[in-house]
Formats: structure tokens, sequence, C-alpha cells
């Protein structure tokens, strides 16, 4: 999106996860003084554990499979409280743990767990939680909608969702920053760099020119239009900043639903919905789900195959810092391979 940010109701989530942090298995094996916390290994592995015992090894098995990507989970320590919220990985990813590796402290135990991408900064104390609602039960299981404690994970879940709000508004004012005081651009350059940040400028009219309409609205008012990078911009590698290629004219609540990777589009223009995304929003806003849009040109494809794979179903903070995957270097080497892909079609 190249426009500013504004605040947008949060869509209630299909499926919510309670994920107890198990520190007495952590603790009973764990030999490292300074590991205090299982929750923080959690952060720094980027996964949520789980210790079926011996008896009964396919404990938790089926909310794991259940388990989608985009799907949110709550991380909650005994007698300390909610300690974070997490959103399943996309494409999803189960593993056991097994022989010692890095996963987990215990080499003799075999753990399983899931790819997650957490967000400490958004807490209850056992005080705060006890005060609303009653927090039972261990391991991992749904959050069933309509009970006390899904009405509180949901007010969690509001505030993560404002924050993240925050957090790119203030990212767009250092994209900008970072812009104007880059030496080794010239004044032309930044100036069209900034407009095309900002949603005027020559990228809009080039994209304008090539994509007249919203693809999935069919509106054609150009100030009823924005025009939205497909491959987000603080990822764009040096030029493609102002591709046209690079972009698609969308009415503006069309490209929120872009922009968050609620939706994506394949080459032949289909409609791609990300699994943990609520279909009655997009029902509330006459969108067809089946909607198939018109193919897409090769160059237009590139980026579409990026978004497909970092931003479609992925969390916000991740997928704009790069981080997706194997962070950047993977980035960097899908790049490479829709290049020589590109350049063997000409």
């Amino acid at each position: 999106m190249t426009g500013s940010h504004t605040d947008v109701l949060l869509a209630i989530p299909e499926r919510m996860w309670f994920a107890n942090t198990d520190m007495q298995s952590f603790y009973e094996f764990t030999r490292a003084p300074s590991d205090n916390s299982a929750f923080a290994h959690w952060v720094a592995a980027g996964r949520l554990f789980v210790t079926p015992n011996s008896g009964n090894p396919r404990k938790y098995h089926n909310a794991l499979v259940a388990m989608m990507p985009g799907d949110p989970v709550f991380a909650y320590e005994d007698r300390v409280g909610f300690v974070g919220i997490g959103w399943v990985r996309s494409p999803k990813d189960l593993r056991d743990s097994r022989g010692g590796t890095a996963l987990y402290p215990n080499p003799a135990e075999i753990v399983r767990s899931l790819a997650v991408d957490w967000d400490p900064s958004v807490t209850r104390t056992v005080g705060e939680v006890s005060a609303f609602t009653r927090v039972g039960g261990h391991g991992l299981q749904a959050c069933n909608e309509g009970t006390s404690l899904h009405s509180y994970l949901i007010g969690m879940l509001q505030e993560a969702h404002e924050r993240r709000q925050g957090d790119s508004e203030g990212e767009e004012a250092t994209t900008l920053a970072r812009i104007e005081a880059d030496t080794t651009a010239d004044s032309r350059t930044k100036s069209q760099l900034i407009q095309a940040r900002l949603g005027q400028g020559k990228f809009r009219k080039d994209v304008l020119a090539r994509e007249q309409a919203c693809r999935l609205t069919g509106t054609t008012q150009p100030r009823c239009l924005v025009a939205s990078h497909i491959k987000p911009w603080a990822v764009c590698a040096d030029g493609e900043h102002l591709d046209e290629a690079n972009g698609l004219m969308l009415a503006p609540h069309v490209d929120h639903l872009f922009d968050t990777g609620q939706i994506s589009f394949e080459d032949d223009g289909q409609l791609v919905i990300a699994p943990a995304f609520d279909r009655a929003v997009l029902r509330a806003w006459q969108l067809d789900e089946g909607a198939n849009v018109g193919p897409f040109a090769p160059d237009q494809a590139h980026y579409l195959a990026y978004h497909r794979r970092y931003v479609l179903g992925q969390p916000r903070p991740r997928r704009q810092r790069n981080l997706v995957g194997d962070v950047s270097a993977d980035a960097s080497n899908f790049d490479a391979t829709l290049q020589r892909n590109h350049d063997s079609q000409d």
C-alpha cells in the first residue's frame, strides 16, 4: 500500500488457541541456569512446544493438525499470566524433536512443535486475567467462541492489532526519512520515490495507465483507487519501487485485504484467500469468493509469486521485515529463481 494507513476493525478469526508453556516439563530437563523461562525459549526458536508423555504419544495431535497458518495462539505461563500472542506460520511447519536437537533441552524426550511468529509485547498478569475470566487446564486447546475467555482474548488481539498499526505508521515515517537522507540518490529520484510512497506521482500514473480498474470490484474512478504495491515497499530491491508491474489499482477495502495478506491472486487471476481469514468479511463487502479477475502479464506474475509466498497469510510484522521462512536469504534466492525463469521465457 502506498497511501497512509487508516485504522480498520479487527476481523475476528475463525479459530484461536490457548497454549500453556509447560514450565514443569521444561524445568525438569533444562540444564543452563540462564534458562529461566520456557517462553523465552519459544520466542528464540520461533516455535510452540508440546510435550506428550510416553503413555499418550498422540496427545495434542488433533489440535496441532487443526491449527492453520494465521491462527492466533495465546501463550500462558502458570503463576505469571499471558506472556505473548503468536500466529501460526505459513506454510505450516510441524516437527518432532528427537535425539537432543536444538529445539528442546531434553535429549531423551520427543517434543512436538509448530512454527509460530511470537509477539511478546501484549501480556496480561494472572491478577488482570482472574478479574475477568478463569483460565483452566493445561497444554494446548482451542478457545471456544462464546466463552468469557474467548471474549477476553479478543481484547488482547485487538491491542496487538493496534500496536501493529502503530508500528506500520512508524515504519512509514522511517522509510520516508531514509529516502530523504540517501546520499546516493539525486533530488529527482528522491522526489519520485517519496511521491510513490505517498501514492502520488510517477508510480501511480504508470500503474493507472496499465490497470484502469480495481481487479476485484471493477471500480474505475481514479479517486476511488489506491496504487498498491504487490511486493511490499519495505522489501523492494532497487528498481522495484517504481516498477509499474509491481502495482495494482485497487479499491481501498480490497487494497487493505491485499496489503495485509488476507487475499492474493494466482497468475491466471483466480482469487486466493488466506486460510485463517474470516470469509464473512468478503460476503459483507459483496466480494465474490470464487472470483477470477483475469490473467496477469508475466512481469506482474513475477511479483504475485512473491506475494503469495511471503505476504499471503503472514503476520504483518514478520513479512514487512522480510523475515518469512529462512529470513532474507530465502527471499533473495526466491527472487533469483523467478528472474531465471523469467529470462528463460524471453
